[in-house]
């Protein structure tokens, strides 16, 4: 081999090697990185207890924990005189459930607050009563802060509620409003009560076909449809200025007297802007179920 052809070969080495090193260089290097030392950590989101999930039209999954929840603008419980929380927080299915008594218990959330569900809606929530308690009329999630009454027996700014009717027979009524501007209110009531001292999951949904004309609403009770109800030209649930109250059907006392507190243990309550499947519904239900 001649000279001139080492002399090429050794260059050649040589360049390769300084191309490595200068490329390990980069690596290593911090200036070099996209995001350099001095560059602030990204802080994660903090928790608000109100999850939402548009993939599948959750507007509301409410984890009922104080620390979390009442961080959440337009939220507030139940006080007493002195302005102390009268809520009373106890180990639930997930993390702490909201104990209900007599004594008004609720949770508050002003309107505007979530998203309004007309045309179309879901609501989900667990619920345990007290082995000894009575739950007549009581409310479990209620959309409506106004304790006057229409002349037809519902509550004037009352658009839907999920409530005990009879003793712990779950029981669910919306107030629909159709394009004249007529009112109709809807019952939908289960033939059984459910166990007291154990948990139930109790869902309903509803939607209004804008072509048919046709509100179909539904009631569930541990995952299956308890009673259904097509209704044609009732028109969707009215939309009103009612605050949404968890744990008893109002945050004032009905005549001075009766807030409809729900006795027992409130959980894992879910809201959509969109009428649920029963296949869904089911599996909702199955989550919880398994393990009980």
């Amino acid at each position: 081999m001649n000279a001139k052809l080492k002399m090429n070969m050794k260059l050649s080495i040589i360049t390769i090697t300084a191309i490595l090193l200068l490329a390990l260089a980069s690596c290593t290097n911090p200036v070099s990185s996209s995001l350099s030392a001095a560059d602030p950590v990204p802080v994660p989101e903090p928790e608000t207890g109100i999850d939402v999930d548009s993939a599948i039209g959750l507007v509301a999954g409410l984890t009922l924990d104080s620390d979390i929840l009442l961080s959440y603008p337009g939220v507030s419980v139940s006080e007493d005189a002195e302005g102390n929380a009268t809520i009373e927080w106890v180990e639930g299915l997930s993390g702490t459930a909201l104990k209900g008594d007599e004594n008004g218990d609720f949770i508050r959330i002003a309107d505007g607050t979530l998203p309004e569900l007309t045309v179309a809606g879901s609501v989900e929530v667990w619920v345990k009563p007290e082995l000894n308690a009575v739950n007549y009329y009581t409310g479990i999630l209620h959309k409506g802060d106004n304790p006057d009454v229409t002349p037809e027996w519902y509550f004037v700014d009352e658009t839907w509620t999920m409530l005990f009717h009879a003793d712990s027979k779950p029981y669910f009524f919306v107030v629909t409003e159709s394009e004249d501007g007529t009112v109709t209110p809807v019952s939908l009531m289960a033939d059984t009560a459910i166990v007291k001292g154990e948990w139930s999951h109790l869902a309903a949904t509803w939607i209004y076909d804008e072509l048919s004309k046709d509100t179909v609403i539904k009631l569930y009770v541990n995952g299956e449809v308890v009673v259904s109800k097509t209704l044609n030209g009732i028109g969707p649930v009215r939309d009103t200025d009612g605050d949404l109250i968890i744990g008893s059907q109002l945050p004032v006392p009905y005549n001075g007297s009766n807030y409809y507190t729900f006795k027992g243990l409130i959980d894992e309550v879910s809201l959509y802007n969109v009428a649920r499947s029963a296949d869904e519904i089911m599996t909702d239900y199955q989550v919880y179920a398994s393990v009980l």
